[in-house]
């Protein structure tokens, strides 16, 4: 699957709107106001994945330090003889993804509809006030309840961050200027690992406070990017392919650029944004469904192995520790948990990030995404297949951190960045909403499935699920994900498509495939 396009001798696409506009935007190389972008979505992301993977060290702490009644099961039933269900920690776990399961859609909608600058930093209150509530719970009900409002804000950042990044970006740079946003996730999940080193070790013999402070902590970084996220201006995109303003676009393009646009080379003209705004969510999703399938499958299936083994990974390895070494006490245990999972974070997990920024806009999206998933369902699989290798020493922390290492380098990268370049302007982050939201239902499955195939299965049967996941997620990509490095986003969006949606004019009838 890939993108085509109709080029003249200069390679500028002739059915592309707005390609004389959006020209110096497209060929500038990266500027001053791309590493403020960068900066001010990119700190978005550090937040999110401080809280989403901080309760992870928090559940494995209520294992022995139980704060509150926390029920066994939530609900339960009979498996082969084995009880098993929905764990009161597994329910703390994904109550902030199952936020963001709604956040994204919720958000991405929004920002279709009034603009990215009317929206964006909205998502960043919902956090800030999911964190500070959540490090104030007093019961069990309250911190899933507030756990699901940080979710909702978490999971609005996805389409809005992504989508304006994209929409700022040049042809040459867009996978790289994206995709660095999005590797702040590594630095905000070690965080929340030497954090709570530093606070398990700082104050050992009162666990109560520690905890809090975990939780509160994922407050201050949004509270420090939202003046900025308020004051960003509308991208040149949304004002000119949804708005219509195609004088107020030259004008942010000149800005931006430094490029000076002469009166002829503005295009259309001005008043559009009436007739645009008529296109409705059932017409392009109906148009463009081959690739919200694509995109939101994809994104589920990667999400159920990442989020499962990402946010259990310290429970995983304090039971494994338990085995090791008997004789340490339970804040030991989950100290040395804690330990080995920042080496696999700083090893594997963060590396991998960055070697995707450094990869994706020469190797391309759709390889690194069939790759990564490839190597995972390998990984997975000799984990499965030899159940002599899972234990704390140094083969199993490099097989599974290999499945960390090349889930970022592939799908956990990818399935951010592309539905940021396959739909329309009028539909970008509605589509980046459903693909964000669809994974979080998967990692949602991912965290409460995990404990529970742990238990009836074994670490090795639940390595062998992982690696079936890893496979389809392969196939997923080679049949439904096109490639859109190097094309510009009028281009690899069909932008033109999306224009004969909403005006009833002449155009191609099926999307980028």
């Amino acid at each position: 699957m890939s993108v085509s396009r109709t080029s003249n001798q200069d390679g500028n696409d002739l059915n592309s709107p707005g390609n004389d506009i959006l020209k110096p935007l497209n060929d500038s190389g990266v500027k001053r106001f791309h590493y403020k972008t960068i900066l001010i979505a990119g700190m978005g992301f550090f937040t999110d994945a401080y809280d989403l993977f901080v309760i992870g060290v928090i559940t494995a702490l209520f294992t022995f330090y139980v704060p509150f009644a926390i029920p066994g099961y939530v609900f339960s039933f009979h498996v082969g003889g084995n009880i098993t269900g929905l764990t009161g920690l597994a329910l703390i776990s994904a109550a902030a993804i199952f936020g963001a399961v709604f956040g994204p859609m919720i958000f991405g909608r929004l920002g279709d509809l009034f603009g990215r600058k009317t929206i964006y930093g909205l998502e960043m209150i919902i956090l800030m006030a999911g964190a500070i509530l959540s490090s104030l719970a007093w019961s069990f009900a309250s911190l899933v309840a507030f756990r699901f409002i940080l979710g909702l804000g978490i999971g609005g950042d996805y389409p809005m961050s992504a989508t304006i990044m994209s929409e700022y970006s040049n042809v040459k740079s867009r996978g790289r200027l994206v995709g660095t946003v999005f590797a702040m996730q590594g630095f905000g999940l070690i965080t929340g690992i030497l954090l709570a080193i530093g606070l398990l070790y700082a104050i050992p013999t009162n666990l109560g406070l520690a905890w809090r402070l975990m939780l509160f902590a994922g407050a201050i970084p949004a509270a420090a990017v939202y003046y900025f996220r308020r004051r960003m201006p509308e991208t040149p995109r949304y004002t000119l392919h949804v708005q219509g303003k195609t004088k107020e676009t030259a004008n942010v393009v000149s800005d931006l650029t430094g490029v000076s646009l002469k009166a002829s080379q503005t295009g259309k003209a001005d008043g559009k944004a009436e007739v645009r705004n008529k296109g409705t969510f059932l017409t392009f999703f109906t148009s463009y469904l081959p690739l919200v399938i694509g995109t939101a499958i994809s994104w589920f299936l990667f999400d159920v192995s990442f989020y499962g083994t990402g946010i259990d990974t310290p429970t995983l390895l304090k039971s494994m520790s338990l085995v090791a070494a008997p004789t340490l006490t339970q804040v030991q245990h989950l100290m040395v948990s804690e330990q080995y999972s920042a080496i696999i974070a700083l090893i594997f997990t963060i590396p991998g990030y960055w070697i995707a920024v450094a990869l994706i806009d020469r190797v391309g999206r759709k390889t690194l995404q069939y790759s990564g998933f490839t190597v995972m369902a390998i990984a997975f699989a000799v984990l499965g297949l030899d159940p002599a290798l899972i234990g704390l020493g140094a083969p199993f922390v490099v097989i599974y951190g290999l499945t960390f290492l090349f889930g970022n380098i592939g799908p956990n990268t990818t399935t951010f960045i592309v539905p940021t370049e396959v739909f329309p302007t009028a539909f970008r982050t509605t589509g980046h909403g459903i693909a964000a939201g669809t994974g979080k239902i998967g990692a949602t499955v991912g965290v409460i499935l995990l404990p529970a195939l742990l238990l009836l299965w074994g670490a090795s049967g639940m390595f062998l699920f992982l690696a079936g996941v890893a496979a389809i997620g392969t196939i997923v990509t080679l049949a439904l994900i096109p490639e859109t490095k190097q094309v510009t986003l009028e281009e690899t969006s069909r932008e033109n498509l999306a224009e004969s949606l909403v005006t009833g004019s002449p155009s191609e009838s099926a999307p980028a495939e």
